[in-house]
């Protein structure tokens, strides 16, 4: 019997302690006691100046903007800015450096634009396709009423709202017009957004990653661009019309139907050349997704 009594208050003195630590446990979940918690320090301005090199302000026929170098020979900013490729669109750095630009590859809906042009000698901004947590200090460099460049400092922010299907990522940092296009660092200098879609919301980077992919292949100058789309697509003009005028040709009896379908070959690259110059009037080289 005494025996048995120890072990049965043996067991109510372990239950009353794994009681005791549960709800000391429990105590320091609610009140959030040894959470981890996003830091409330603002970026610091030396990774911001280190960073400032590698943003510029884009100039184009859809008006001023903020780009920056995601990769070698590559500038991110906001499609309604690069206005599609159509016209001249250059890009002014802090330094007094000009570089002129093209649209490679468009995104509507998510308004961003991949420009290659001339980055030698910048380096590619660091970028964090992670979403960011809320509460967690960011900063946004812009040229806002194109003059700058200018940095404010916010946080992120709970709101993930979604624009054309895309959950946005929400900051407080404040932005005007002329900072659409914007990077939005984090504390380590990693860019975790684009600034777009007005006031306070971004495109999270993991957007961006497939168009920077898509772009790798094409060429830096926006002429080099309009005549390998032009070699293209005459190549492939003449690859189509060549053996088909050529069946015509000989199913008409017709004396030199080599000849007749080499005549045939050239109207159509000379349409095919007009039709991809209408292109660029219009929308420039850019591939749009």
């Amino acid at each position: 019997m005494f025996e048995t009594g120890a072990t049965g208050a043996s067991k109510n003195e372990v239950f009353v302690r794994w009681l005791f630590v549960s709800i000391v446990f429990a105590a320091f979940g609610v009140l959030g006691v040894g959470a981890p918690r996003a830091s409330t320090e603002p970026v610091p301005r030396g990774v911001l100046e280190d960073a400032v090199g590698s943003v510029g302000l884009v100039r184009s026929a859809g008006g001023n903007g903020t780009g920056w170098v995601a990769r070698d020979a590559t500038v991110i900013t906001n499609l309604h800015v690069a206005k599609g490729g159509t016209g001249d669109i250059y890009m002014d750095f802090s330094d007094g450096e000009r570089v002129e630009c093209y649209t490679a590859i468009a995104e509507r809906d998510v308004d961003l634009a991949v420009l290659r042009c001339s980055t030698a000698g910048r380096d590619a901004l660091e970028i964090d396709p992670a979403i960011p947590v809320a509460g967690e200090p960011v900063a946004v460099v812009g040229y806002p009423g194109g003059e700058g460049p200018t940095a404010t400092d916010g946080v992120i922010t709970g709101d993930r709202r979604e624009v054309r299907g895309i959950d946005t990522v929400g900051f407080t940092a404040a932005i005007a017009p002329g900072s659409s296009g914007s990077p939005v660092f984090d504390s380590g200098g990693a860019v975790r957004a684009v600034a777009t879609f007005g006031g306070g919301l971004g495109v999270p980077i993991e957007e961006l990653v497939p168009l920077l992919d898509a772009a790798e292949g094409y060429p830096v100058t926006k002429e080099g661009a309009e005549w390998r789309l032009r070699m293209r697509r005459s190549v492939l003009a003449v690859a189509v019309v060549l053996p088909v005028a050529w069946f015509f040709s000989r199913r008409r009896s017709h004396n030199h139907p080599v000849r007749q379908a080499l005549r045939w070959s050239v109207a159509g690259v000379v349409v095919t050349l007009a039709l991809t110059q209408a292109q660029f009037a219009l929308s420039g080289p850019a591939h749009f997704l």
